[in-house]
């Protein structure tokens, strides 16, 4: 099935205007791209039902958008994200961030490829199907437009809560993977370590405990608390050491020392294993605090689903695993194991970078190869 030149130009449309929103995090507001989804695209009048979801972070309230139509028992989720990056300083950009300027089949902006071109996408799915009655028979489809993915994942959180993927069946998540099909993701552990010495005058560093010499100790210890492990797709579980801070002045022997570790981590790596690991620290003459910062979950999905084996058939393309966390880590849980892919127009290496952009054509073709596999693989009647 390919989209009309219509439906193109409706895309083109919504993309632009999703662009010109701004919707940068922090602070995160999205209630202008909900309102405008809500009047312009996904319309009462045309058998849309819509709920808006607020959850409050530091004091700031957060738009979330559910839009459903169908009357299937079954729900399939397709979700995205509204919040962007920061756009930085305007003047270094070719064409301003938020005026989504079209050059040579290019949409530049910032969020264009992450993630509202795969949101347009999406829209373009449920527009096509929308119009297939038995398919609307059979099944619900859901629109998941999430707040706050890109500084902590508190929107998807809000609506997991909420139980919005009771009775799914399916999640589709358009991040931008180039027209690859994602089936797994790292989960993440971010863990503040505080290592605590003595302070002491700066010409007597015997009678202190050095907190930055005793921090240099620890870093090759830090790499060594995950297991030597390969996941097929996902690779080996990763450490970054994000930042570091102590000390209050050359003179003095610094007593605190901190470190901020961001564990990337695949399934085979057991959660508690690696915090265990961290909490048995040798730690010589100083001590050591840990505080879990945030921890989300790992995923990989079975491959040999028919989605799955449809949409790389459709899409001529393989199977990856993302480095990254997705909402998927909320929507999908442990008591809920749905079947999940990550597939969107965009290419990864382009995103929250100067003069983003997405190629348009990639959103007309990742349209298309949703709306085939979804129909190949849940509707009896091929079209």
């Amino acid at each position: 099935m390919k989209i009309s030149k219509l439906l193109r130009d409706e895309l083109i449309f919504i993309l632009k205007k999703l662009v010109q929103i701004p919707s940068e995090n922090p602070p995160g507001t999205t209630k202008e791209i909900v309102n405008f989804l809500i009047a312009d695209v996904f319309k009462e009048e045309q058998g849309f039902q819509n709920q808006v979801i607020v959850n409050i972070k530091n004091g700031v309230e957060l738009h979330n958008l559910v839009s459903t139509i169908g009357n299937g028992e079954e729900k399939i989720v397709l979700s995205g994200h509204f919040d962007v990056v920061p756009a930085g300083d305007a003047a270094q950009w070719e064409y301003p961030p938020f005026s989504a300027r079209i050059n040579n089949g290019r949409l530049y902006g910032r969020g264009s490829a992450d993630m509202k071109g795969g949101i347009a996408s999406l829209i373009g799915v449920i527009k096509t199907l929308s119009k297939i009655p038995h398919f609307l028979d059979k099944y619900t489809l859901v629109f998941v437009g999430t707040a706050d993915e890109e500084a902590g994942m508190s929107g998807s959180f809000a609506l997991s809560k909420q139980g919005i993927m009771n009775d799914s069946i399916l999640l589709i998540i358009a991040e931008p993977t180039d027209l690859k099909v994602g089936i797994g993701e790292k989960g993440l552990l971010w863990v503040k370590l505080k290592i605590i010495g003595k302070s002491a005058h700066g010409s007597a560093p015997h009678e202190g405990i050095n907190a930055i010499e005793g921090a240099l100790k620890t870093i090759p210890q830090l790499y060594n608390c995950l297991e030597e492990k390969t996941n097929d797709i996902l690779g080996k579980s990763t450490l970054n050491i994000g930042k570091i801070s102590g000390g209050t002045a050359v003179n003095i022997v610094p007593d605190q020392a901190i470190l901020d570790l961001d564990y990337r981590v695949i399934p085979e790596q057991d959660h508690n294993s690696l915090i265990d690991n961290l909490k048995n620290l040798k730690k010589h003459n100083f001590s050591i605090d840990i505080e879990i910062i945030n921890k989300l979950s790992e995923l990989q999905t079975d491959s040999t689903h028919p989605f799955i084996q449809n949409l790389k058939k459709v899409s001529k393309s393989d199977v990856l695993g993302l480095s990254y966390a997705t909402d998927a880590a909320h929507l999908v849980s442990v008591n809920n194991p749905i079947p999940f892919v990550i597939f969107g127009p965009g290419d990864p290496s382009n995103i929250h970078k100067i003069d983003e952009f997405i190629e348009l054509e990639q959103i007309f073709q990742a349209t298309e190869h949703l709306t085939n596999a979804l129909l190949q693989t849940y509707s009896k009647e091929k079209d």
